[in-house]
C-alpha cells in the first residue's frame, strides 16, 4: 500500500477540527516524512495546529548537530520546534537504549498539552520487529500484542498512523519529494537486538516469506484480544480472592484456581497494585512454590524495575506485596517524648496519644529512647507471665520481617512498652492517671507510594 498524504489525512480528520499536533522529530527517516505529510494534511489549519518536539539525548556526538538538522527543517516549514534535553545515564546492567526510552517518553507526556496529540512514526517494520524480540524472549499475548496505534499520554493522546505502511514505502515518498534526514550511526550496529534483527535476520524472512509482516500483524492483533480476554477472567478471579488491602490476596481463595488461573490473576493483581511486571519466571516462581511451601516456612519472591524493588511475601493465609526498603540497624537508639512524632529511618514513625487511666505511665523528666531487638529479650506484659519477646511477637501474629523492626520503648536501659502489642508491668497507667497509648506506623510498604 502506497504511503500518502490523503490516507494521512483521513487518519487525522477523526479528531476534532482544532485538535492541536505535535510530531516526535528525530529527524530521522521516518520521523521526517510524517512531519512532511502532516504538514502537508493539515494546510488549511493555523499555523498554530502543529509543532515539533525532538528528544537531544546527548548519546552521540553527533546529537548537536541533528538538533540543528531538526531545526533547519522545522524552520522552512514555518513548524515550531521545542528541543527537550534528558539526561540518560547507565543503572545497574539496565539497557542504555531502554533507559533513554523511558526518558523519552516521560518528556513527552510531560510536555503534552492538554488534548493535544503527540504523532509518533512507527511502522509496520517496527511492529514486526517488535513482535519477534517479544517472541524471543518467551512474551505472552500482553507483550505480543500489536504496539497500540492510539492511547492517553500525559494531558493529551498518542497516535501512531503509519503502523500499516512499510518502511520501504516510506523511502519512496520521502525520495520522490527529494526529503532530506539523518541516519543515526547506531541504527548499523549490530550488537543492539533491535539492530540484529533489521538488518540480519528480517532480510532472511523477507526473502522466503514477503508477507511476515501482515501476518505477524494479524498475531499480534490475536493476541491483543487473547489478553483483553484473559483479563476480564482475572477481575473474575480477583473479586474472589481480594481482601480488604489492595496489597494482600487471600491464599485459600487462590488455591482453588488452576495454575494458569492462578498466574493470570497474580499478574492482574501485581498489575492493578503498581507493582512492576513480574514476567513469567516470577509468576511461576510464586505459583509453584511460595503457594505449596510448608506452613512453617517464610517464602518470598523479590524482582524490580528501574528504582522499584517489590517482594511478595507469604504470612498466615495472605500473599502481601510490598516495597522493599533498607534494614533497620539493630544497635539503632532514638531520644524520643510522646508529645512528639518521630520519624524513624527506612522505618515509619512513632507518635502517641494522650489516654487516661491507661496506656504506658511516664514519670517526669524520664529519659525515653526507642531500639529494636537485640535478641533474646524477654517481656512481663502487665497482667501476664515473664516471656520471650519473641514468643510474644509470633503469638501476637506480627508478620516475621516486622519482628525486626518494631520500636521497642525504654526507659533508661528498661524495656516498657511494644507499641501495638502492650505495656509492660509496672508501667500501666492506673485509674485517674494520665498516659500514652504509643502507636507505630511502619513506613507505607505500598508500592502506589
Amino acid at each position: 500500500m502506497s504511503f500518502t498524504v490523503e490516507s494521512l489525512s483521513e487518519q487525522l480528520a477523526r479528531f476534532p477540527p482544532d485538535t492541536r499536533f505535535a510530531v516526535a522529530f528525530s529527524g530521522g527517516l521516518d520521523s521526517t516524512v510524517l512531519l512532511h505529510a502532516t504538514h502537508a494534511a493539515l494546510r488549511q489549519r493555523d499555523a498554530g495546529a502543529l509543532r515539533a518536539i525532538h528528544i537531544h539525548h546527548g548519546l552521540s556526538p553527533n546529537a548537536d548537530a541533528w538538533a540543528a538538522h531538526c531545526h533547519e527543517r522545522c524552520a522552512a516549514l514555518g513548524i515550531g520546534l521545542h528541543v527537550e534535553h534528558v539526561a540518560v545515564q547507565a543503572q545497574g546492567g539496565a539497557s542504555l537504549e531502554n533507559l533513554a526510552r523511558e526518558r523519552r517518553y516521560a518528556a513527552f507526556e510531560a510536555l503534552l498539552g492538554g488534548e493535544e496529540v503527540l504523532l509518533m512514526a512507527h511502522h509496520l517494520d517496527d511492529e514486526a520487529e517488535t513482535f519477534l524480540l517479544r517472541t524471543l524472549r518467551g512474551a505472552g499475548p500482553r507483550g505480543l500484542a500489536s504496539i497500540p496505534a492510539m492511547r492517553p499520554l500525559g494531558r493529551g493522546v498518542l497516535f501512531r498512523p503509519l503502523l500499516e505502511q512499510r518502511r520501504e514505502e516510506l523511502a519512496v515518498w520521502a525520495g520522490t519529494l527529494g526529503l532530506r534526514w539523518i541516519d543515526d550511526e547506531s541504527n548499523a550496529s549490530l550488537r543492539f537486538d533491535r539492530n540484529y534483527v533489521r538488518h540480519a535476520v528480517l532480510p532472511l524472512l523477507d526473502a522466503r516469506w514477503p508477507g511476515y509482516r501482515e501476518s505477524w500483524l494479524r498475531a499480534a492483533v490475536l493476541a491483543g484480544e487473547a489478553d483483553e480476554l484473559n483479563e476480564a477472567l482475572a477481575q473474575l478471579d480477583h473479586a474472589r480472592v481480594k481482601t480488604a488491602s489492595l496489597t494482600v490476596l487471600d491464599q485459600s481463595a487462590l488455591q482453588q484456581l488452576s495454575s494458569a488461573r492462578q498466574r493470570n490473576v497474580l499478574r492482574y493483581w501485581l498489575q492493578l497494585a503498581g507493582a512492576p511486571d513480574p514476567g513469567w519466571n516470577v509468576l511461576t516462581h510464586i505459583v509453584d512454590d511460595m503457594l505449596k511451601a510448608g506452613p512453617d516456612a517464610h517464602p518470598e519472591v523479590r524482582w524490580r524495575e528501574a528504582s522499584l524493588s517489590v517482594v511478595v511475601r507469604r504470612h498466615k493465609d495472605g500473599l502481601h506485596l510490598q516495597r522493599v526498603v533498607q534494614s533497620v540497624p539493630a544497635t539503632s537508639r532514638y531520644s524520643w517524648h510522646p508529645d512528639d512524632t518521630v520519624h524513624l529511618p527506612s522505618n515509619g514513625c512513632v507518635y502517641a496519644l494522650a489516654v487516661e487511666g491507661k496506656g504506658l505511665r511516664l514519670p517526669e523528666g524520664a529519659r525515653v529512647t526507642l531500639r529494636y531487638r537485640q535478641g533474646g529479650e524477654t517481656c512481663r506484659l502487665t497482667g501476664r507471665r515473664t516471656r520471650a519477646l519473641k514468643k510474644i511477637l509470633q503469638d501476637a501474629d506480627i508478620p516475621q520481617w516486622l519482628r525486626e523492626r518494631i520500636p521497642l520503648v525504654h526507659v533508661d536501659d528498661t524495656l516498657v512498652c511494644v507499641p501495638g502489642i502492650g505495656v509492660c508491668e509496672g508501667w500501666q497507667a492506673g485509674p485517674g492517671e494520665s498516659g500514652w497509648k504509643v502507636i507505630w506506623i511502619p513506613q507505607d510498604l505500598d508500592p502506589q507510594a
